[in-house]
């Protein structure tokens, strides 16, 4: 019997979920050795080196794969549902709302045995061939979550990086060390505010890893949501895992 394929996740999210992950992984280990000193990688300069090639990598998976696949999706339900049911579906797949709350409920009832079955996260509309819906609820209540973090990491890597770091004649180190002395309380340092926030933001980054990797071990079919996300994008479209929009 042939099993109903659909496409989960486009070309542009798989690999920005597979450069998001491996320069996360770097960075993490990178950066600890920076700041504790540890002996992986060997010497200091390697591990700073190794970290500033993993920055590039991880900023481009975040602001140029992430918004163009995104855009890609949003293009997909416009043309497939109309402008109007496109954004809605748009919407609906990537920001958290009552459904979302629900399933989330559902979710934590199955966790602690007051629910059978764990309900489906992925919601596909049959009819236009489109996903409704592609998170689980907890990844869309981290996505802005990460969108700060990802930006708080970026300001306090630049200083960190070159205090008087510039582009096109503008000092942007200098303008973030100066708002910094703006917010933190008088007589702290605004080096030792950005070191702190800087790995403040790592450690959410390892508690956010556990997360993507614990929701993904939470499937019963464990190895398709892996190969959606890094490798082939498909998923099988089958009750009781994905609800089916057939109107």
């Amino acid at each position: 019997m042939a099993k109903n394929i659909a496409e989960r996740w486009n070309l542009p999210m798989r690999m920005m979920h597979l450069l998001h992950m491996i320069t996360t992984l770097i960075l993490i280990v990178t950066g600890f050795k920076i700041y504790l000193g540890w002996g992986f990688p060997a010497t200091y300069s390697a591990a700073r080196s190794l970290h500033m090639i993993a920055v590039c990598g991880f900023l481009a998976s975040n602001i140029v794969l992430l918004p163009y696949g995104m855009t890609l999706e949003a293009l997909e339900g416009i043309k497939h549902s109309g402008m109007k049911q496109g954004i809605k579906h748009f919407i609906k797949s990537n920001m958290f709302g009552i459904e979302d709350a629900r399933r989330l409920k559902a979710i934590l009832h199955n966790f602690f045995g007051k629910q059978k079955e764990y309900p489906a996260l992925t919601i596909y509309d049959e009819k236009n061939g489109i996903y409704v819906n592609r998170a689980h609820p907890i990844t869309k209540i981290l996505l802005p979550l990460e969108a700060i973090a990802i930006f708080l990491i970026t300001l306090t890597g630049i200083v960190m990086y070159d205090a008087n770091w510039n582009i096109l004649g503008l000092n942007i180190g200098a303008a973030i060390i100066g708002v910094f002395k703006w917010i933190i309380p008088s007589g702290m340092d605004a080096m030792v505010f950005a070191r702190t926030l800087h790995l403040g933001t790592m450690y959410y980054f390892v508690l956010d890893l556990f997360i993507h990797v614990g929701i993904l071990q939470l499937d019963t079919r464990l190895t398709q949501p892996w190969k959606a996300m890094f490798i082939n994008g498909n998923e099988e479209i089958e009750p009781p895992r994905v609800r089916i929009i057939k109107k």
